[in-house]
């Protein structure tokens, strides 16, 4: 039996996540024959995992980029960013809400905001 400690376990399903969704997002634009797309990144904090959107242009990923939302380590919930520095206050998702149903993330990160 393996134990994987919560933090490891919240990195794990948030880079996952952000492979599928990188994976459609970059496939719907070719379609589409657009050659723009968001790209999504992550960064391992003391209490949160932050996610990162850039853009990516003719497969290019640009240098700017703004917070798209953060994960608690611990328990792997999902808050919408009051800033790039923090979290706003009240639980959107959960991380495992979002694998097991990654249609439900949008370029926009709208689907924080519905809440």
């Amino acid at each position: 039996m393996t134990f994987c400690a919560p933090q490891f376990k919240a990195e794990y399903q948030t880079e996952c996540l952000l492979e599928v969704v990188n994976n459609e997002w970059k496939v719907l634009a070719l379609e589409n024959g657009r050659n723009f797309h968001s790209h999504l990144t992550y960064e391992v904090g003391r209490k949160y995992i932050k996610v990162w959107q850039q853009d990516c242009r003719d497969g290019v990923i640009k240098q700017g980029r703004s917070c798209f939302m953060f994960v608690d380590k611990n328990t792997g919930a999902c808050y919408k960013p009051a800033s790039y520095k923090a979290p706003a206050k009240g639980i959107r998702f959960y991380i495992d809400q979002l694998v097991e149903n990654p249609e439900i993330v949008d370029q926009f990160g709208s689907f924080l905001y519905l809440r």
